[in-house]
């Protein structure tokens, strides 16, 4: 069974957007577009250009339907510890950091979600909002 990535649109609407995937890419992560082709990847670590979540696995060069939208509710991949609450920068590889000591002032300004429920560990899904 699939863990589903859109949650709710928080009676906000969320757009999903078909790109083109870079290179391989899995749902749940934040991506970026690609500065190059115009193309989305898996966000790097302090992405300025995040521009939504990967509603599903997308291929390189396949098509990769993104979620965006200011308040939307998701499934994000996370690492670290997060309380609800906490904002969130993307670490690397398209996955979230809440570790407050992670948004420093040099990171302000790039937070992309707040974390709606406690995690711990290694990388896994989260229920989130998205603020960019």
């Amino acid at each position: 069974m699939a863990t589903e990535i859109l949650l709710n649109d928080g009676g906000a609407p969320a757009r999903i957007l078909p790109f083109i995937a870079e290179a391989a890419i899995t749902g749940g992560t934040v991506v970026e577009v690609s500065t190059t082709s115009g193309q989305v990847l898996q966000a790097q670590a302090d992405s300025v250009i995040s521009c939504g979540v990967a509603l599903t696995d997308a291929a390189a060069d396949g098509p990769a339907n993104i979620i965006t939208g200011h308040g939307v509710i998701l499934n994000i991949y996370a690492t670290g510890t997060a309380a609800i609450g906490d904002l969130g920068k993307v670490s690397a590889a398209g996955v979230i950091d809440f570790d407050v000591t992670a948004i420093t002032e040099a990171a302000a300004g790039r937070e992309v979600a707040i974390a709606l429920e406690a995690h711990t560990g290694a990388a896994s899904l989260i229920k989130c909002m998205w603020i960019r």
